[in-house]
């Protein structure tokens, strides 16, 4: 009779248990897995990403360990797959203005992605970008002038 009565609370107290912990952190659904596969593949045949300095043929780091930190991010970043299916679209050359105008958020994620470019560039020893790409505008005096 004791030990039915042992057992009887024991059983109680773990079902208390197990009920509790259930209700006390609720299981969150796994984040959907992004598919990269077709980013990396666009981004480390890229001209703009073969030619940055630091990834030249031969160096410690290639064009795919540069490419897997940037996708690597991607889920820190809370990028979508429709964002992800962009970048991809732009390591390809293939953003029409029909896109630029239907994706209300085209200039926040390329200033997302430029930031994990340069996160990326940082943590793998590259050199850092330069904005001034263009360079200065040209003084009047450089304009060669019609004679």
């Amino acid at each position: 009779m004791v030990d039915g009565l042992v057992r009887g609370s024991i059983l109680a107290g773990l079902v208390i248990l197990a009920i509790s912990g259930a209700v006390a952190s609720p299981k969150q659904a796994p984040a959907a897995k992004l598919n990269t596969e077709a980013f990396l593949a666009a981004c480390v045949v890229d001209p703009v990403v073969t030619d940055e300095p630091g990834l030249e043929a031969g160096g410690k780091v290639t064009p795919q360990i540069y490419c897997d930190c940037i996708a690597g991010k991607f889920p820190e970043k809370k990028l979508s797959q429709a964002d992800i299916d962009m970048l991809t679209k732009m390591h390809k050359d293939q953003i029409t203005d029909e896109d630029a105008q239907s994706y209300p958020t085209l200039e926040d994620l390329m200033a997302t992605n430029e930031g994990v470019e340069d996160a990326c560039k940082a943590s793998l020893g590259m050199p850092a970008s330069t904005d001034d790409e263009e360079g200065p505008p040209p003084d009047e005096e450089d304009i060669p002038q019609d004679q």
